[in-house]
């Protein structure tokens, strides 16, 4: 074998060897990844900012302002949950002494009132009936994932902060890193190399900013419509149809709920007014402001960015609601490269006989 190719496969195995190592962390790094990829434009900015001396400070803010970004949130949804306990202990108590009775708005709702109404009373209508279907979905869901939730939750915890540990370290190295993968790109592959790079962050940051920024800014704007309406707990229907609003058509469902709930109240005006402003900034979020994130820096087709987001959150998770447009935009791009035309490739000149140093052959010489 030749030594090059040697060298190869020892750098393939060290590199698979290691991905088994971290298999268990690969989910929170590539999470570490994809944010300080998406932010490190800001990073820049702060570091423009403080100075040479203080880079360090930059990386502390932007760690500490994701941070608070992910527990905020965690944070309210844990205190509202501990403020409702006492109720939800009622509610529990009150299934296994007489049942759940459907509630009389169910049966208001124009359409599928009557048939919710007896789908409710046929599955909780019965005493203990609500313990057993819980039972049921908790069984199942510890056969199928072999572990509890007290573990469960200690594992994203756990990767949780295993993530903003590789977060601030890539803050740290950044620089360094992406100059070695300048170099290996240009070593291995040349130029196109680095433009797929180039084109793979554009791709990160307009998935984050498409998926993230808008599904915060349309989290905030139906909060506020929410509490005019006078929504209960606005602020937890708001965070819902911006996180379910990643997902094409995910926040239409909790505007549906929420306007269906007012139609059963009786307040039909203002589930008009609610669903009528409700769909229209969904409408204009979905179709103007994301595709403009999304494929703006990378030229990706909308109907493509459709495709990665459903694709990528059916094969990884909420993690592929990233890698999915950002797959689709690679491939694109090498698609791109390949179809191509190709230059014109000049034509080498006949073999002949060398000319003397400083002088063109003779035009004889080229005859012949």
């Amino acid at each position: 074998m030749k030594p090059q190719t040697v060298r190869t496969a020892a750098v393939l195995t060290l590199f698979a060897a290691c991905a088994w190592l971290l298999h268990g962390l690969l989910v929170p790094i590539v999470w570490a990844g994809l944010i300080a990829m998406a932010t490190w434009p800001l990073h820049d900015r702060l570091r423009a900012l403080f100075g040479r001396r203080r880079e360090a400070l930059s990386a502390v803010l932007l760690t500490g302002a994701v941070v608070l970004f992910l527990l905020v949130p965690l944070g309210y949804l844990l205190f509202r949950g501990m403020r409702e306990l006492p109720h939800l202990l009622q509610f529990w108590s009150t299934s296994e002494q007489a049942g759940l009775t459907a509630p009389p708005w169910l049966a208001s709702l124009p359409g599928v009132g009557d048939w919710a109404t007896g789908e409710w009373n046929d599955t909780l209508g019965e005493p203990g009936a609500l313990s057993d279907y819980v039972h049921s979905l908790v069984g199942g869901a510890d056969v199928a994932r072999g572990r509890n939730l007290v573990a469960l939750a200690g594992h994203h915890a756990m990767a949780i902060f295993f993530c903003v540990v590789v977060l601030l370290f890539l803050y740290l190295g950044g620089d360094a890193l992406a100059a070695q993968i300048d170099a290996v790109l240009a070593r291995h592959v040349g130029p196109a190399g680095k433009r797929t790079r180039t084109l793979a962050l554009r791709s990160v940051r307009g998935a984050v900013n498409g998926l993230v920024l808008v599904g915060f800014g349309v989290a905030v704007f139906m909060s506020a419509l929410y509490a005019i309406a006078g929504v209960p707990h606005p602020f937890a229907w708001g965070l819902a149809t911006g996180l379910l609003g990643m997902v094409p058509f995910g926040a239409m469902l909790v505007i549906a709920g929420v306007v269906l709930y007012f139609v059963a109240s009786g307040a039909t005006t203002t589930a008009v007014w609610l669903g009528l402003v409700g769909v229209a900034a969904i409408f204009v979020a979905d179709h103007f402001v994301r595709p403009h994130f999304m494929s703006g820096g990378t030229k990706l087709p909308l109907v493509l960015a459709l495709l990665g987001i459903v694709g990528g959150l059916e094969s990884f998770g909420i993690l592929g609601l990233f890698l999915g447009p950002t797959l689709l935009a690679v491939m694109v791009a090498v698609w791109h490269e390949l179809a191509e035309p190709l230059d014109e490739v000049p034509v080498d000149p006949v073999p002949g006989p060398a000319a003397p140093h400083g002088r063109e052959p003779s035009r004889s010489a080229n005859r012949s």
